[in-house]
């Protein structure tokens, strides 16, 4: 595999930038403490920081990523696609629900990940019969 993803346009290379972010929150999750991976849940009724809860965050991170990165390289692999889109998806639902149902992040801790989650989901959206022709 080449370092740099074999088709045109910068879809592929947003999809491998938050495939190394969430790669790096991954070992955030399971190298520190549960305080500093779960640093965005300090919403009003934020749950406890333990290391479960962490860990579990860390699964989710990492196959986020591996899903990301495969499609970054096999952009034109339809099923990588659209899973690469239920990932923002995904990320989209988890912080607006933890934001406007549970109360369990902040507005200035989803902000990040909601701006990247939508941009990333319109973006391949937008994007769809140009890399799926």
């Amino acid at each position: 595999m080449a370092w740099h993803p074999a088709h045109d346009g910068l879809l592929p290379y947003f999809l491998i930038y938050t495939s190394v972010s969430a790669a790096i929150h991954t070992a955030v999750c399971y190298l520190s403490p549960p305080t500093a991976s779960l640093a965005q849940f300090r919403g009003p009724t934020r749950p406890t920081s333990h290391g479960l809860l962490a860990r579990v965050y860390g699964v989710k991170n990492t196959y986020t990523s591996l899903i990301r990165i495969y499609a970054a390289y096999h952009i034109t692999n339809p099923e990588l696609y659209h899973l690469a889109m239920c990932t923002f998806a995904g990320v989209l639902f988890l912080y607006g629900t933890e934001w406007l149902v549970y109360r369990t992040v902040r507005t200035r801790e989803v902000g990040f990940p909601l701006v990247t989650a939508s941009s990333g989901l319109i973006w391949m959206l937008a994007q769809r019969e140009f890399y799926l022709h």
